[in-house]
């Protein structure tokens, strides 16, 4: 289809949107100036040079709520205030749902999965999904972390000097992956031993030209949003972007290699008689009391209970899902850590020491457990404060389904002067979850909230600040998310940072490279990655100086 026959049906669509929207207004809401009725902020926002420079800027100017500018006059209420985002989140449970484009998107880059999955279906898919992410499930994954933790350590000590620059941006998700598959599928990616596949390889590129979005890129996003579900189905088939064969080169990708995985573990997706129905159910006696994901969705594939049960497409979603999300925001949150440590020696210092204490106590040949890294204080506020400072997603987003009063901890105030402790919102609203905002609120955090303090989590008066607003699932910060659709897998990456951590710091010291880093904070396949300032079109990067450490005192 030629892009310029959108132009007369987008004109049309937004005149109608733009009559239903003067119904919905929040302009007794302050917000930044707009330069453009067609593209709002939305343009902007998505090109920005630094992640979050003109949200932090926007959020300090007008206080933890204003409004911000869709495409055609749409007005966005834009949130981090830590009372409305509690009310949403949690309170508000699933009123206030993904919108109708976010749910499309994810069903486009991960297939049915549990991101995708809204109300009934988000609770059938976590139900299904939630033992294998059970506190005892993830105790026993934990000589897994740690044995490809060691396996990590090995591969430098192999390939590298004593002393010298590493790129940890290129290793670290070499490791996640590896535990990701086996852990959670019991598939070797090899990604440490250079193996390569079509998966990874889709995965790497689906994004390709994603980074900064054109203005027709972001208009017609916008364009989809406004119209229904099979308008928009009918248009995708007829003109297809770069973009959405990228996409769909990974679903495929991934679903490939789920199908294969569930064939070899004897549960074909397409039933073909008595047969496999009994192969199924001799599978499933024999796996009896497994909850690794790969179970878990066997399971559920062959539940009787349509509450518990998953489809084929939703089986194969789900692998897709959780490779997507669950390797590379891990090792990207990983890397800031490292690179935080390397930028102050002193707690790098301080946590090397509280890691020695425990290897002291439990002895050199130990093989550490979940309660030895949950009784090291000191590493587990460095890993909240990585979150904290650096979330692997900076927004999310929500529609209300229904009319509503949003309350605020910290009031406003409106176009008119006047103090705002509550916002009024009508059902279809859409809200932008400020992530990276909120995790940086003054009014959360104290007057340093822009800087890496892990001793905040350890100064009980802080704590108690902080305890006040209840957000988010570990440590108070909202890198998780919140409520009934907080993050399944938060426990497994808070436990796969700590084997990696703990592993890396006991072998290894290090520094900054001589001449420092410049880092810009850059928008890549949907993580806040780390990039050097003028080399951004040589992706992901963080050279670090690495160096074998001796441990003779231990």
């Amino acid at each position: 289809m030629n892009p310029a026959l959108l132009v007369p049906l987008s004109a049309i669509a937004y005149l109608l949107l733009s009559l239903l929207r003067r119904r919905k207004s929040l302009r007794f809401i302050q917000g930044p100036p707009v330069s453009s009725w067609l593209l709002g902020h939305e343009y902007e926002l998505a090109n920005q040079a630094e992640v979050g420079d003109l949200e932090f800027k926007w959020f300090r100017d007008y206080g933890t709520v204003f409004r911000s500018a869709g495409c055609c006059g749409e007005d966005i209420l834009m949130v981090s205030d830590a009372e409305a985002l509690h009310h949403i989140l949690n309170t508000g449970g699933y009123r206030y749902p993904k919108t109708r484009d976010a749910v499309r998107f994810i069903k486009q880059i991960s297939g049915r999965g549990l991101t995708w999955a809204q109300g009934a279906v988000h609770q059938r898919h976590k139900k299904a999904l939630s033992p294998a992410f059970s506190e005892s499930q993830l105790r026993m994954l934990l000589p897994l972390f740690q044995m490809y933790s060691d396996k990590l350590a090995l591969r430098w000590r192999e390939r590298f000097a004593d002393s010298q620059i590493i790129d940890i941006s290129h290793w670290l998700p070499k490791v996640t992956l590896d535990v990701l598959g086996e852990s959670s599928f019991d598939f070797q990616f090899g990604s440490l031993d250079d193996k390569s596949s079509d998966l990874r390889v889709a995965l790497q590129t689906m994004f390709a030209s994603s980074q900064r979005p054109s203005k027709f890129t972001l208009f017609l996003r916008a364009w989809k949003r406004a119209l229904p579900d099979s308008v928009v189905e009918y248009f995708e088939g007829i003109y297809v972007t770069e973009e959405d064969i990228r996409f769909k080169a990974y679903v495929d990708a991934a679903k490939g290699a789920a199908r294969e995985l569930l064939e070899e573990n004897s549960l074909n997706l397409v039933a073909n008689g008595e047969k496999i129905a009994q192969e199924n159910h001799d599978y499933l006696k024999g796996a009896e009391g497994k909850k690794d994901m790969l179970n878990m969705l066997l399971r559920s594939k062959a539940a009787e209970d349509p509450k518990k049960r998953l489809d084929d497409d939703e089986v194969l979603s789900q692998v897709s899902t959780m490779i997507f999300a669950g390797f590379e925001i891990t090792a990207c949150t990983l890397t800031w850590i490292i690179y935080e440590l390397s930028r102050k020696i002193e707690d790098q210092q301080k946590l090397r020491a509280e890691i020695d204490a425990v290897w002291v106590k439990r002895g050199d040949n130990a093989v550490l457990t979940s309660n030895d890294y949950d009784t090291m204080p000191f590493l587990n506020a460095c890993i909240k404060e990585g979150l904290r400072l650096h979330p692997g997603v900076q927004f999310t987003t929500r529609e209300a389904d229904l009319d509503d009063v949003v309350p605020l901890a910290q009031p406003v105030i409106s176009t008119s002067g006047e103090v705002l402790k509550k916002i009024p919102v009508m059902k279809g609203q859409r809200v932008h979850i400020a992530i990276a905002a909120y995790n940086r609120s003054s009014s959360v955090w104290g007057p340093d909230a822009d800087q890496w303090n892990p001793s905040r989590y350890l100064d009980p008066s802080s704590e108690s600040k902080k305890q006040q607003s209840m957000i988010g699932v570990f440590g108070n910060v909202m890198s998780f998310g919140s409520g009934v659709r907080a993050c399944i897998g938060w426990r497994f990456a808070v436990i796969e940072m700590q084997a990696i951590l703990v592993c890396l710091l006991t072998q290894f010291e290090f520094e900054l490279p001589p001449g420092g880093l410049d880092i810009q904070t850059v928008p890549l396949r949907s993580m806040n990655a780390p990039m050097l300032r003028g080399k951004l079109d040589q992706g992901l990067q963080m050279p670090l100086v690495v160096k074998r450490r001796v441990r003779a005192d231990v």
